[in-house]
């Protein structure tokens, strides 16, 4: 299966607004609504690795979150990490990092 079309619409437009503020983010979309395998009330993961963060852009980052998924009727939850800890830091060698890098849909 893959991403709904309007699932697709809302992970384009958030990453559009996160590189606005760190063009060199990299995101995805994982879980359910990138599986394309959601119901009516399924919550739309996604994940951001930014060279750094602070805690401005940590806040942008998730007051983008809730201002789309309000407009959309949908609760995006996000995970933000540096660069650093998503590569080397004790939570590259989840199964979390593992399935968003395999299963992932990047933005």
């Amino acid at each position: 299966m893959s991403m709904a079309p309007e699932d697709r619409r809302i992970f384009e437009l958030f990453a559009e607004r996160v590189r606005e503020l760190e063009p060199r983010a990299r995101i995805w979309a994982f879980g359910s609504r990138a599986r394309g395998e959601a119901e009516w009330h399924s919550d739309f993961d996604i994940c951001v690795v930014l060279p750094e963060i602070t805690p401005e852009v940590r806040e942008a980052i998730s007051f983008h979150a809730w201002e789309i998924g309000f407009d959309s009727d949908q609760v995006i939850t996000t995970l933000v990490f540096s660069a650093a800890d998503f590569e080397h830091g004790p939570i590259s060698a989840s199964p979390l990092v593992k399935n968003i890098l395999q299963e992932g849909i990047a933005a």
